[in-house]
């Protein structure tokens, strides 16, 4: 399963324990009053989809490790909370959360508080560590373009002036709750069949090509009887990953020339790329089924 990261703004009894219920208030533990380390993971967390890898709280009804500036673990330095004496104070937080971003396979982060000034951070260092990195509010935030006609003026938005943190974003999601856009999440992370699928689902989320918007994974095709790697199904253009070890042999080789004829007669257009081209450029092998995708959609509009 891949792996979550769940930045925004933190608080008691926040959105994240909507999503993984009393699990979450238990999975750090304290022993002697000293938290465990590194944090724990928690399989099939977040929608039975992603494993959740933080962040963590301290479960503590008296809320002195979760008031102003403490990221839900740590001492607020107004109240001695006589239950928790060692909570981890700002420098091993940051560590923690830092870590946890490391071995995540997905950041998402719900933005919709300009005060979210950890999140922008988390956001930040994600991107310069290469994540995949779904920034999601309700509102996103006004482009450019949303600006004709309103003079120099920018219209009023929650969002507004966290643009520099969407832009970061290999995705971005407009959705009323953080529950609903981890929905979509779930849609942008599907469960692949092999490592090279994985290198050009990541290499397309990275680039986001226009001309393959809509993309489609597994796609199943003559009522499931076969499924296309990767496709644009109003298009009919299909993308497939030919690795040596599922394609080398000879009933193999038989099987997918048929199976290609069978989906050219129903009018798609098929390219396939070997594994290895994957494997050694999945950006060139994305940009390549970028540019099919624009050729033929300009042919079927000559």
């Amino acid at each position: 399963m891949p792996s979550i990261y769940l930045a925004g703004k933190i608080g008691p009894h926040d959105w994240r324990h909507e999503l993984l219920g009393w699990e979450l208030r238990y999975a750090w533990e304290v022993t002697d009053d000293n938290p465990s380390e590194p944090w724990p993971v928690m399989k099939r967390g977040v929608l039975d989809t992603f494993d959740y890898v933080g962040p963590y709280f301290i479960g503590d009804d008296h809320r002195c490790g979760h008031g102003p500036s403490t990221h839900g673990c740590g001492m607020d330095g107004c109240l001695a909370c006589y239950t928790y004496g060692n909570l981890p104070q700002r420098p091993k937080i940051r560590e923690l959360c830092l870590a946890a971003i490391d071995v995540a396979d997905i950041i998402f982060a719900w933005l919709d508080d300009p005060t979210a000034y950890g999140t922008l951070v988390e956001i930040g260092y994600a991107k310069g560590r290469g994540k995949p990195v779904v920034v999601a509010a309700p509102e996103l935030p006004h482009t450019y373009e949303d600006l004709s006609g309103h003079g120099l003026g920018i219209p009023d938005g929650p969002t507004n002036d966290l643009w520099f943190a969407f832009s970061c974003a290999t995705s971005t999601i407009t959705a009323a709750t953080p529950q609903a856009a981890l929905k979509q999440v779930v849609d942008l992370f599907p469960s692949l069949e092999s490592p090279i699928e994985e290198a050009f689902w990541r290499a397309y989320l990275r680039m986001t090509p226009p001309e393959l918007s809509g993309l489609k994974s597994q796609h199943p095709v003559f009522g499931g009887r076969y499924r296309i790697d990767f496709a644009l199904p109003d298009q009919k253009i299909g993308i497939e990953l030919d690795g040596y070890s599922w394609h080398s042999s000879p009933e193999a080789f038989t099987r997918d020339r048929a199976r290609q004829r069978e989906l050219e007669l129903d009018g798609w257009r098929i390219v396939r790329f070997s594994g290895s081209e994957v494997a050694r450029d999945a950006k060139e092998c994305v940009q390549q089924a970028a540019a099919l995708a624009a050729r033929v959609k300009h042919d079927g509009h000559s």
